[in-house]
């Protein structure tokens, strides 16, 4: 029974969720069937706590939520009531779990509740005559309880019971002498003395146990110690060493893959990861480190990427083998990690030499594997890692005549780069998020219901003054290259309208890429692309789903390229028939439904028919897996340009799948677009790509339709995303 608890941490770890489903219940039925025994209840509320941690690391908050409360009535069974004291950690730790939910749901009086409750727990067995191992284990429970509930009291702003709780957690960690405990209590002790106005004592308290956490190779804790000690310096006023301090944690968090695997790991930072990015951005540019903030937000949407992908490993053919050695490298790390925190749970002086050794050797192992796949294959090492981008990098794939505008949208303001290939600037202004996600909302709103275009043009040019007008003096007459964040990834920047009372795409050739760090793997994509071209469109989905314009635009596309095309409709527009077909083709065009999960990125897909042992939907996992040689990917089809926002917002949609399957530009379209729009727009625009490229024939095919359909609606929904040309 506890060989396949411990098998639940694990597999919650470095698996997909699948995994983790088909193992927890497993054991937590086992244990319900078996007779009842401290063994068994510790390894039922064992297992449904790491089982809950991992459903809530990939958004299934009510699952997860169902086997806590589910774990929560057993705790209090007459079954389980007889062996309480003896399973009391594992019941604190219950108790914690559900006071960390309650508190990711804004819920403070029942996280405190939770808390107060897992200490109770802990203090009646504490009550009992028992061995000294015994009490240390409890105790070491106990200071954590303190720990959590100083959090608590902070967030509550309480912070003189924050102190009592952090002085009662200090004593239990004196009484212990242990390193770990010892160093969560300082930590946490930082936080309430920068709470309090003292910076100079928090620093002393960070300082006073870095030794030790280095020492001991606690990664996560040497996190927090940097982000603590980065806030320190920022009060005393020390912006230098705040930024060395804040790009240190940085450094930590990108080290491994494995952290992303983590269920308890990314509980305790993801909130706060992309804020330390944004900290650490406007502390470069206030030392005038233009450069440096740069790669610092390039090195935040790399992260968030990664966080979206998640524990996939992502390949095509070629690189599977890379992907396979990487599974089995973080599935070795996640197995001695988990084997040094059982360690530390058995022994009194944490985890022992041996399990740390272990835990090194994996990193190493991982750290050195990582170097050989940057070699090897960097956008696959893109998949793994962070992977860090100069400024000077990026300026020399910029084309002449090509400006890239990169934000960064976050602690009130937003931070807009702005680079030609010889020329770098960055302005900074106060914005509030709330209310420009306002704006651009009422700004879409008012494009697709096609209100009165006064109204449309008004609402154009206020987002231009917030937006571009600042940055108006450096891009004159130039081709745009928008690296959008956040909220700006929703806005049609074409659609945008100068204090002139010009819409932007009259004035530039305007495309986007989701971070300028992909433009290093463009290089290349489709210049020895085929003729071949394969149209898609009007799938068989039933009546609701009909496009009746969608079939009249890919024949069209088919009797524009009669001797180099396939064109697939109704029932040919299938799953199978596409992925067949795809591989051969240098140009792609789907004018069919796209559908988008913001829960669950990789699920994100195009809708086919189904038959042949595919359901239909063309999902951006499976995308990420194939092989294309295409210059071009057009997606004329509904909501196809927009994937899973995140703060440090690495956008995860089809388009950037389609990017790393095999092709240097994507068209894509960022609402829902009226079919015989859509098909006159798609008319311009391939009359225009026999000339240009995807970047310009876009704006010569909308700036021929605004002549007669000058309202948004019939032109700005789409946009191309890729290489500049």
């Amino acid at each position: 029974m506890r060989a396949g608890s411990a098998a639940v941490v694990v597999v919650a770890q470095i698996g997909p969720l699948q995994k983790t489903l088909t193992l927890g219940p497993r054991v937590i039925a086992l244990a319900k069937k078996a007779p009842p025994s401290a063994e068994v209840c510790r390894a039922l509320v064992g297992t449904s706590v790491a089982l809950a941690k991992a459903l809530r690391s990939v958004n299934e908050e009510a699952r997860a939520r169902a086997v806590l409360d589910d774990a929560l009535a057993f705790s209090r069974s007459p079954a389980a009531r007889p062996y309480r004291r003896q399973i009391a950690t594992s019941i604190a730790s219950l108790h914690e779990t559900l006071s960390n939910v309650a508190l990711s749901h804004g819920d403070r009086a029942q996280a405190l509740g939770h808390a107060e409750e897992a200490r109770a727990v802990l203090d009646a067995a504490l009550g009992e005559r028992i061995g000294d191992h015994r009490r240390k284990t409890l105790s070491r429970q106990m200071a954590l309880s303190h720990v959590q509930v100083a959090k608590l009291q902070l967030e509550a702003g309480h912070t003189d019971a924050a102190a009592d709780a952090i002085a009662k957690a200090r004593a239990l960690a004196t009484y212990l002498g242990k390193a770990e405990i010892t160093i969560d209590v300082a930590v946490q002790g930082a936080v309430v003395a920068l709470a309090r106005g003292d910076a100079a004592g928090a620093l002393r308290e960070l300082v006073a146990v870095r030794s030790e956490a280095e020492r001991a190779g606690f990664t996560t804790k040497l996190i927090d110690i940097d982000r603590f000690t980065s806030q320190a310096h920022v009060k005393l006023g020390n912006p230098d060493a705040a930024l060395a301090a804040v790009t240190s944690a940085l450094t930590r968090i990108e080290a491994t893959r494995a952290d992303l695997q983590d269920a308890t790991l990314r509980a305790g930072f993801l909130e706060h990861r992309q804020g330390l990015y944004e900290s650490a951005v406007r502390l470069a540019l206030r030392v005038d480190k233009v450069g440096d903030a740069f790669a610092l937000a390039e090195r935040a949407r790399s992260r968030a990427f990664l966080d979206l992908l998640g524990s996939a490993s992502l390949s095509k053919r070629r690189t599977a083998a890379l992907a396979q050695e990487e599974s089995a490298l973080r599935a070795r790390m996640a197995e001695a990690a988990a084997l040094a925190r059982d360690d530390d749970a058995d022994e009194t002086e944490g985890p022992s030499s041996r399990a740390r050794d272990r835990v090194a050797a994996a990193e190493r192992d991982y750290q050195a594997f990582l170097d050989r796949v940057r070699k090897e294959n960097g956008e696959q090492a893109s998949l793994m890692a962070v992977e860090p981008v100069t400024a000077a990098e990026i300026q020399a794939l910029l084309p002449e005549g090509t400006v890239l505008v990169e934000y960064m949208l976050g602690g009130g303001d937003l931070t807009t780069w702005v680079m030609s290939r010889t020329v770098m600037d960055v302005r900074r202004q106060r914005m509030d998020r709330a209310a420009l996600l306002g704006e651009v909302r009422q700004f879409r709103a008012a494009i697709s219901s096609q209100a009165d275009l006064v109204d449309v043009r008004s609402r154009a040019q206020a987002l231009y003054q917030k937006v571009l007008e600042p940055v108006r003096g450096l891009i004159a007459g130039k081709r745009l290259l928008v690296v959008p964040h956040d909220v700006l990834h929703y806005l049609p920047f074409a659609a945008l309208r100068s204090p002139q009372g010009r819409w932007v795409v009259e004035d530039h050739a305007v495309g986007t890429v989701p971070s300028a760090s992909v433009l290093k793997f463009l290089v290349g994509k489709g210049a020895a692309a085929s003729d071949r071209v394969l149209a898609v469109g009007n799938p068989e989905l039933g009546p609701a789903l009909a496009l009746r314009y969608a079939e009249r635009e890919v024949r069209a596309i088919g009797e524009r390229y009669p001797s180099t095309s396939t064109v697939l409709t109704r029932a040919a527009a299938s799953e199978r028939n596409v992925k067949r077909e795809s591989v051969r083709a240098g140009l792609l065009h789907f004018a069919v439904h796209g559908e988008l999960s913001e829960t669950d990125p990789m699920s994100s897909a195009l809708l086919l028919g189904p038959g042949d042992g595919e359901d239909g939907r063309f999902e951006v996992r499976e995308l990420f897996a194939t092989e294309l040689n295409a210059s071009l990917v057009v997606l004329s089809a509904c909501e196809t340009g927009l994937g899973k926002l995140s703060r440090g917002d690495e956008l995860v949609g089809l388009q950037r799948a389609f990017l790393y399957a095999g092709t240097p530009a994507v068209v894509t379209t960022l609402w829902k677009v009226d079919d015989r729009a859509s098909f006159l727009l798609m008319r311009a625009f391939y009359d225009a790509l026999a000339a240009k490229g995807p970047t310009e024939a876009l704006r010569s095919a909308q700036r021929a339709l605004i002549v007669d359909f000058p309202h948004p609606f019939a032109w700005a929904a789409f946009g191309v995303s890729g290489a500049p040309r």
